[in-house]
């Protein structure tokens, strides 16, 4: 069995405003709460549930504001911000005043990608959204609609669909929206609604787009009595989607056939055409990445469990994953032949023998279960949330760098009761390594009293980024779980966390390699009329300091970029002539030309 780490592992050394100092299995981290964005004064702490956040290839943090439908860019070394798109208005309803009593969708605007090649050809963002509920006749309606409490036969039906825009990198804007796929089922629960573009083209040298909708709480609350389609492979619920990033030569016969790759594992039943499905038996995968180990790409989910068994799974084609008859392992925990009630009914379906359909439904364990407790264990409906065996794990990331000592070829999972954690990985990324740590377990807790919805790792390795929900509960600074609730800190905002490297006592800084003054950096167009851009044809040492100066030699820019591609803004230097300056990060000049802007 998977055993957990409970105890408090976080140690505050210094407080000073939003900056603290924290310490984490004797590592030491800058921890800072940017970014609040007063835009709204009855919302003033922070954005609207902040729901993905990437770090973009612009050297920008881009963010989906769940219930206010915007998604906004923040820089994250001057901090500035703006919005860069409101689809507030593709919504039919009002998330914070919803029609006739309804509870409002798990997630609204939820999951985005961009797509790898961004800023070199392919410049496209998809962004998914919860944005219709259906009426009151027909099939499904919502007559008889009403919010979480007992268990009743009274569902909410929404409606979600998947869209991409194109990034003008001129102007830094978004727009010709295409419909991916629409009519996709959604919920006031279970929407997961996570997006990942393949990071690099697949076998038949195409790139595709991954979502992961939920079961739509099917056996629960509200929706107690709602049809569970996770094992229903015609049915687009609890699965993992494979679409297309651009439209391939199919006719296109009214079902986005377009958009569906078709070298998808799986028929439907009754048309025989390729369908969207991907993987299936998903409860609420709301954590999906990918990761490069090795010679080869792996896609990972993270994806909550029901009162235990919260999983990560390799995601491979055509596979299942067991809900709603198995949570977690194979192992029985869930059955109806012990004592305990409470493992008899997984989805308010009863489950008689997890390792019987297993076998029989040739179903793929998880590669990791955070809390794979015996069935005696198994609590009660009807306790507090607070003491079940979960974490809530809310998204997933794959650290790569090299920055963080023992970080590297780790899986980073965040919670939305216990902060996040960190699985190392064996090396070919199969298996949680369990030999990685002194302490007898298999997952590093880091900052419990948060509750985060997601993160994003910056290029350089020493920063993560994430994304704290408005409002909600941890299970306390501690971890512990006794039914004690401790508001989350930060709601809405981004927390920057730095890692602080500690040298030797006495130890002088390591020499910093300088390297040769390199001129073939191309910087366009010129004459210029809102921008430059700037390409760095050889290796160089980031960041980049960038100086435009006036013929005074009045410094009228200085910014510092921290990739080879980037796009220096323009719009307040008036019209005239310039110096364009640029430093590479040991110091050196890399160019210095003169530069016309016309307006």
């Amino acid at each position: 069995m998977k055993k957990f780490l409970l105890a408090l592992s976080s140690l505050v050394l210094s407080f000073i405003g939003y900056c603290q100092t924290v310490s984490f299995n004797g590592q030491f981290f800058k921890i800072d709460t940017l970014y609040p964005l007063y835009d709204i004064p009855s919302h003033n702490k922070g954005l609207s549930y902040p729901w993905e956040i990437t770090y973009g290839p612009d050297d920008s943090l881009w963010i989906t504001e769940a219930h206010r439908y915007r998604l906004w860019k923040i820089h994250p070394g001057n901090k500035g911000n703006r919005i860069l798109l409101d689809l507030s208005s593709l919504a039919t309803f009002d998330y914070y005043h919803m029609p006739n009593g309804y509870p409002a969708p798990q997630g609204g605007l939820m999951g985005m990608a961009l797509h790898p090649l961004l800023l070199s050809g392919k410049p496209y963002v998809y962004l998914a959204l919860v944005y219709d509920m259906y009426g009151t006749s027909g099939t499904p309606n919502n007559s008889s609609c009403a919010g979480a409490g007992s268990i009743t036969n009274q569902p909410c039906y929404y409606k979600t669909k998947i869209l991409r825009y194109t990034y003008n990198t001129v102007t830094n804007t978004l727009g010709s929206p295409t419909i991916v796929i629409d009519g996709l089922m959604g919920s006031n629960d279970h929407n997961s609604g996570r997006l990942k573009v393949s990071p690099v083209p697949e076998s038949d040298g195409q790139y595709h787009l991954y979502y992961t909708i939920g079961d739509q709480g099917a056996g629960q609350f509200n929706n107690g009595f709602r049809t569970n389609n996770a094992q229903n492979k015609d049915i687009y619920e609890g699965k993992v989607l494979r679409l297309n990033t651009e439209v391939d030569g199919d006719i296109d016969d009214g079902a986005y056939s377009q958009w569906i790759p078709n070298d998808n594992p799986i028929l439907n039943s009754v048309s025989g055409k390729v369908n969207a499905v991907y993987s299936y038996g998903h409860r609420n995968a709301q954590g999906l990445v990918w990761a490069h180990i090795g010679s080869q790409y792996i896609l990972y989910n993270s994806e909550h469990g029901d009162k235990s068994d919260d999983e990560v799974n390799v995601i491979t084609p055509g596979d299942n994953y067991g809900w709603p008859k198995v949570a977690g392992m194979c192992d029985d925990n869930y059955n109806d032949t012990d004592a305990n009630p409470n493992n008899d009914y997984l989805a308010n379906q009863l489950v008689h023998n997890e390792h019987s359909f297993c076998q029989a439904n040739n179903v793929k364990e998880p590669l990791f279960s955070f809390f794979n407790v015996s069935g005696n264990s198994i609590p009660s409906s009807s306790s507090s949330n607070y003491t079940w065996p979960t974490i809530a794990p809310s998204s997933i990331d794959y650290y790569d760098q090299v920055y963080i000592p023992g970080w590297t070829n780790s899986l980073l999972v965040t919670s939305l009761k216990l902060g996040m954690y960190r699985l190392k990985l064996k090396t070919d990324g199969s298996a949680v390594d369990s030999s990685s740590t002194a302490q007898i377990t298999d997952t590093i807790p880091y900052l419990h009293e948060y509750r985060i919805r997601d993160l994003a790792i910056a290029p350089t390795g020493d920063t993560l980024f994430l994304a704290i929900d408005s409002s909600g509960s941890t299970s306390g600074p501690t971890g512990g779980f006794t039914g004690s609730q401790v508001a989350t800190k930060t709601p809405g905002h981004i927390l920057r966390m730095v890692y602080l490297q500690t040298l030797s006592e006495g130890s002088p800084p390591p020499p910093v390699p300088r390297k040769e003054t390199i001129n073939t950096t191309l910087v366009f167009p010129n004459p210029a009329t809102d921008h430059l851009e700037v390409l760095c044809r050889d290796l160089l040492q980031e960041p980049f300091h960038v100086f435009l100066y006036d013929v005074s030699g009045r410094i009228m820019l200085s910014e510092i970029y921290n990739s080879s591609h980037f796009i220096v803004r323009l719009d307040n230097i008036p019209q005239g002539l310039y110096i364009f300056k640029m430093l590479d990060g040991n110091g050196v000049n890399v160019t210095t030309l003169k530069i016309l802007v016309l307006k």
